[in-house]
């Protein structure tokens, strides 16, 4: 399906980027490697007058991390995190995620950033990244702010951006407690399909019991969310199958899927119960 008509600004800085935006509020929409919203236009999901590519800004592609912190540039490709031994060595449920998506042809273009700047529900690296309690640096032209990413998605297709505001990079803290992660998906029949339902996890243990758990899942609501009930219901427990089953059951009964074409919600249900029941056994059997 050919594209809708647009308006294409190629800004060497942040700053023409952000003025761009500005200029048209109601009908600019940045691009980064294009391989999420050149999808959604495609099939008139959105329609934006005006793509802002930051591609051609300097400074952008990166990853990178010091003692605290691991740094994803707006413009870092999904295969550069897949190669980046900070991101396979301390967070393969962000690796694990990305490795799902699409093939490598696609992952070389496409960003981590533009990709959950999208919106979309069933977004992996936007689960993954929910999961893993990450920061955004947002930059406007009246400064820059923090925004956890607990706080970014607003609805389908939507987040909590303003119409100057572009993220400029992710931040994930990086942690001195070795916890188990996993993340899981049951893909669709094509490579390009997102997930019906997805599900991450990140388990730490004390002992033999469970000091943190943490549950995020992707195309099980209006946008990726947290299930904090069944993570609650996991703390001081022994993560045996008894726990593990409890956890995967509120994370089934507290979702809320929607039904479309590809599935029904109550099949997307009972879906969650299983990949969070899978997640937790994979994450808790790497938990240190």
């Amino acid at each position: 399906m050919a594209l809708p008509v647009f308006d294409y600004f190629a800004p060497k800085s942040i700053e023409e980027a952000c003025a761009a935006l500005a200029s048209n509020p109601d009908g600019a929409k940045l691009l980064a490697g294009g391989q999420s919203i050149l999808r959604v236009m495609k099939f008139r999901i959105m329609a934006p007058e005006l793509l802002v590519d930051v591609k051609a800004i300097p400074g952008l592609r990166y990853i990178e991390g010091d003692a605290d912190t691991l740094r994803i540039g707006a413009t870092a490709t999904q295969s550069d995190a897949l190669g980046n031994d900070i991101v396979q060595k301390e967070f393969p449920l962000l690796a694990e995620a990305i490795a799902r998506i699409a093939t490598t042809a696609v992952r070389n273009t496409a960003t981590i950033v533009g990709n959950i700047c999208v919106g979309h529900t069933a977004s992996d690296p936007s689960a993954a990244l929910l999961a893993l309690d990450a920061e955004l640096v947002v930059v406007s032209p009246q400064g820059e702010r923090i925004l956890p990413i607990s706080e970014f998605f607003v609805g389908h297709m939507s987040t909590s951006l303003d119409a100057a505001e572009l993220v400029r990079e992710v931040r994930i803290r990086r942690r001195n407690d070795k916890p188990g992660m996993a993340y899981l998906a049951h893909s669709g029949r094509a490579a390009m399909e997102t997930p019906l339902v997805a599900a991450g996890a990140i388990v730490s243990t004390r002992n033999g019991i469970c000091s943190s758990a943490t549950i995020a899942l992707a195309g099980a609501d209006e946008t990726p969310v947290r299930i904090s009930r069944a993570e609650e219901a996991l703390i001081g427990c022994k993560l045996d199958d008894v726990a593990i089953l409890q956890a995967a059951a509120i994370a089934a009964e507290d979702c809320s899927p929607d039904s479309d074409v590809y599935a029904s919600g109550d099949y997307r249900r009972r879906l969650v119960g299983v990949y969070v029941r899978d997640a937790l056994r994979a994450a808790a059997s790497r938990a240190a």
